[in-house]
């Protein structure tokens, strides 16, 4: 189309451009002609004044009421659509968490079947299945808890069937880096279950550091000092090691044991030190004491004397 066709188009679309009768595309596509075309420009100031002066005070009533009309169909169209959209948004929500991503499963509908941790890649392998029927396990995810830097927490989603659908019921997953950490079976703002702790599988070696603690530091007395050890690993001058607390048992003839859940328990009261122990996990071992005050680690056992 040349541009002498384009402007016979334009001129004959002016009334109704300037009536503000017509569609949205047609006043998009002579507003931008008018703002290149000097010559239409011209002719649509013309025209616009000439109407502006025939126009009876009935017809530009009329014109008036015409306009609004036209207005509120467009504005009614608009809602209708805009209320189409959120429609199928919603559908399409609904669709897609209830048989696409699904929803984290409840702890008490997972049962465990293998938990092993492997010493050499510090990873955790966990296998199991889900109690429920009807769904599928759609994914399984897991994320560093936001309070506890050393405890992990495993997601299992599930989703409704669709029909024709098989039904996916079991699940694995391998987490690394897991020494020295808890893993959970979790749910978010609802529960979660504690499947793992690896101080729990390495109990010989806690007892172990724990004695040769003992050893090192004659000012502790084994019936009245028990030592607890914190989670997570803590690496201090590029080594491995983990932190005791020591906690002094205050009452006459009070004891300490370790309950069948691993807590503490004393039939006295307890008096927590102003500092931790920290061993190495690998030998020869090195062993420092962390203070609370300085926030730094001293061979110096002064600390002991200060209780």
């Amino acid at each position: 189309m040349n541009q002498m066709e384009n402007c016979d188009i334009i001129r004959d679309l002016l009334p109704g451009y300037i009536d503000d009768i017509l569609s949205e595309a047609g006043t998009n596509a002579v507003r931008e002609h008018l703002r290149h075309c000097e010559e239409c420009n011209q002719i649509y100031r013309e025209m616009d004044k000439a109407l502006c002066e025939k126009t009876t005070p009935e017809e530009q009533a009329a014109l008036n009421g015409f306009k609004k009309i036209r207005k509120r169909t467009r504005k009614l169209k608009l809602a209708a659509w805009s209320a189409c959209g959120l429609l199928m948004l919603s559908v399409a929500g609904f669709f897609l968490k209830h048989f696409v991503i699904g929803e984290p499963l409840a702890p008490g509908d997972i049962s465990i079947a293998e938990i092993s941790y492997d010493e050499e890649t510090e990873t955790l392998s966990i296998s199991g299945t889900m109690n429920l029927a009807l769904t599928r396990i759609t994914r399984v995810v897991w994320e560093t808890d936001d309070a506890d830097d050393n405890a992990v927490n495993i997601l299992i989603y599930t989703a409704d069937t669709l029909p024709g659908q098989k039904e996916k019921r079991n699940f694995a997953v391998t987490i690394p880096d897991m020494k020295g950490k808890k893993a959970y079976l979790a749910r978010p703002k609802y529960d979660r279950l504690q499947i793992y702790h690896w101080q729990s599988d390495h109990y010989e070696e806690l007892a172990a550091l724990e004695e040769e603690i003992y050893n090192h530091f004659p000012q502790l007395d084994r019936t009245k000092d028990a030592l607890s050890c914190s989670a997570g690993i803590e690496v201090v001058d590029g080594m491995e090691g983990l932190l005791f607390c020591v906690d002094t048992i205050v009452g006459e003839d009070a004891s300490f044991w370790w309950s069948a859940d691993g807590k503490l328990v004393t039939d006295g009261d307890f008096e927590p030190r102003e500092f931790d122990i920290w061993i190495s996990l690998e030998e020869p071992r090195k062993i420092l004491i962390f203070d609370y005050k300085t926030g730094e680690y001293t061979e110096d056992s002064y600390l002991f004397y200060q209780f």
